[in-house]
């Protein structure tokens, strides 16, 4: 049981690709990018985010037992970073990006997603395999209806403030 919640935590914080409507914005005014630049660092993403192939091999390749998920989580951890750090000091104007690099790291970013979602679906699948479809549907839903709070949430906090906000819906989306 402590696996599947902290499973679901990890999941909640899994998000990010959906919440790229809240960073876009941010994106696009301080790199200058026109709406076709935006398309393809959204293309990027959504490579990254559907193909989770080398989550699936790392899975399959760690050893089994309590370490395999940590391996998964921690390579994980490791594209979020290098996706979404160099993304960010380029929006903060500390090392500005050109428009492939920046599809790069847009994809390493939604590739990080995959990771967590292997690594939790598997632990969970493997400690609950009598109830399999239900805690892959816990699993999977988590991540779209955080990233949906988070988007409520922005909406109310940047009408007053539009501007200002968006360096703050980028930080939220760096941040799940």
């Amino acid at each position: 049981w402590s696996a599947l919640a902290a499973s679901a935590l990890i999941q909640c914080s899994a998000g990010s690709s959906y919440c790229f409507g809240v960073y876009s914005p941010a994106l696009k005014a301080s790199q200058g990018y026109d709406q076709s630049a935006l398309d393809a660092v959204a293309f990027f993403k959504d490579i990254g985010a559907n193909a989770g192939v080398l989550s699936g091999f790392l899975a399959a390749w760690a050893p089994s037992g309590r370490r395999r998920p940590w391996i998964v989580l921690l390579a994980g951890a490791a594209l979020c970073t290098a996706g979404y750090l160099p993304m960010w000091l380029a929006v903060t104007g500390v090392a500005p990006a050109p428009l492939p690099l920046m599809c790069v790291y847009m994809l390493l970013a939604a590739q990080a997603q995959t990771f967590f979602n292997t690594a939790d679906v598997v632990t969970a699948v493997e400690n609950f395999p009598d109830r399999r479809g239900t805690v892959i549907g816990i699993m999977k839903v988590l991540p779209l209806l955080i990233s949906c709070s988070v988007l409520l949430f922005y909406g109310s906090v940047s009408l007053p403030k539009k501007l200002e906000c968006e360096n703050i819906g980028f930080a939220l989306g760096y941040i799940l």
